[in-house]
């Protein structure tokens, strides 16, 4: 009720008139629901807003009844097309009282932090991603029957050199990155620097600090949310597909993390990497194929995951090396010994595969999955430029959003352990994403016209 009561008063000291609740989809994609100041009440808060579950891809038209109910906690005041709003992420929950909706993706991501906490392993999880992506000056696509097409229009089209931490003039978004950056810190999210990425078409980086996984995940859509936004307001279109410009670089989502208790390490072990450590890189590139159904699941994803444009194919780690699915950062402090998981984009559900990777590493510790035992390396050469015979001795990433998806339907008992993730929660994703898979592979491509009219 105390937090109520000063969100109460932050609504009459701003002269806020809308409350707006923001929830995600299955596929991580934000939705919202807006009440007026006024309706913003105890019982609001206490019984939630109905929604139907089946537009979110959460169930089928029957027992499609939800409600959202805010996280208190969560609240910030944001400015959204001229207006002050006060933002609240939501849980979702089952209608009439029955408790939080098991498939609910921020749901995981809580019961594996608490799953960590519970098996003695570390008191929590912290991560921090990149978060890379393109702007645009225009994009248009469509796809109908007889039309299929999309139109960007680039900045810095011709150029052939490497833009990373290019300065202005030739870095045309540095004033568009600082005004994400002044939004996101007025919101209490710290940023710890941005920059020009390598594609010189208009790429761009925003790093943070460490953060709980819940909190990050959170984080995440914020960051999403307010890129796009302020790069629409700016009449600009702003992208975190992870391939959207052919024999360009793609963005990643790299996630450097570690487990700690009191906010040290478990990672560090004289300078080195722990057995705790080598043990959680072991769980993750053990279940490394079926984690990319969550990891990366839209069919962009594996448009990206290929040889020679900085994304790792690779299911090895390596120090320093970012030809390897994980690369452990040399220049880390003792306290934050952590590794860097460079496969993952942003095309996922944040709560969904934070909490995968989580429970793959957390596997990798109670069996005791030992990276280094296991030949999962360190490999510390060019992944990449590998003879045959070599690369045929590392396990490398699905081809395709299919292969993922087949991996995680037979491998996934690492996710269910504790009741972090539901079986039919799985079994709906598999299915879900395999429909999406379809609507792609029942189309002809553009540039099968080019390959294939003439013949």
């Amino acid at each position: 009720m105390a937090r109520f009561e000063a969100l109460k008063e932050l609504i009459a000291k701003e002269g806020i008139e809308f409350v707006d609740f923001k929830v995600v989809d299955l596929v991580g994609r934000w939705r919202h629901i807006t009440v007026p100041a006024s309706r913003f009440t105890p019982h609001l808060v206490e019984s939630g807003v109905a929604f139907d579950g089946s537009n979110f891809n959460y169930a089928s038209v029957e027992g499609s009844d939800m409600v959202l109910r805010p996280d208190l906690d969560t609240a910030a005041v944001v400015s959204s097309q001229g207006e002050k709003v006060l933002s609240i992420i939501s849980d979702v929950h089952i209608a009439g009282g029955k408790g939080q909706f098991i498939g609910d993706p921020r749901g995981v991501a809580k019961r594996a932090e608490e799953y960590l906490v519970s098996e003695g392993i570390a008191e929590t999880a912290l991560l921090s991603p990149e978060f890379e992506f393109y702007v645009f000056s225009q994009a248009e696509y469509n796809s109908r029957k007889s039309e299929s097409y999309y139109a960007l229009t680039l900045l810095n089209e011709g150029s052939e050199y490497s833009f990373y931490h290019i300065c202005p003039p030739e870095d045309q978004l540095f004033a568009l990155r600082n005004e994400i950056c002044r939004q996101l810190e007025e919101r209490g999210i710290p940023v710890k620097y941005h920059h020009h990425e390598v594609g010189a078409l208009g790429q761009l980086e925003i790093e943070l600090g460490f953060d709980s996984l819940l909190k990050m995940a959170d984080t995440t859509l914020i960051i999403k949310n307010t890129v796009r936004n302020v790069a629409a307001e700016a009449g600009l279109s702003a992208t975190f597909m992870p391939k959207p410009i052919f024999g360009e670089n793609g963005s990643g989502l790299h996630v450097h993390q570690y487990l700690a208790a009191g906010r040290k390490s478990l990672f560090e072990e004289e300078g080195g990497l722990s057995e705790t450590g080598l043990c959680y890189i072991g769980g993750i590139l053990s279940h490394g194929r079926s984690l990319f159904a969550l990891t990366n699941p839209s069919t962009n994803s594996y448009c990206r995951l290929v040889p020679g444009y900085e994304a790792p194919v690779s299911l090895a780690f390596g120090e320093e090396n970012r030809s390897a699915a994980i690369r452990i950062p040399g220049y880390a402090a003792p306290e934050e010994r952590r590794i860097e998981l460079r496969t993952v984009d942003a095309t996922c559900n944040p709560y969904l595969a934070y909490a995968g990777i989580l429970m793959a590493g957390i596997d990798g510790i109670k069996r005791n999955l030992n990276a280094k035992e296991l030949g999962f390396g360190p490999h510390n050469q060019d992944l990449y430029n590998l003879s045959a015979g070599e690369a045929e001795k590392i396990a490398r990433a699905p081809a395709d959003l299919g292969e993922a998806l087949c991996a995680l339907e037979e491998d996934h008992d690492y996710l269910t352990a504790g009741g972090v993730f539901e079986e039919e929660q799985i079994t709906h994703w598999i299915k879900v994403k395999r429909e999406e898979l379809c609507l792609v592979r029942r189309r002809p491509h553009p540039y099968e016209f080019s390959l294939y009219y003439g013949l």
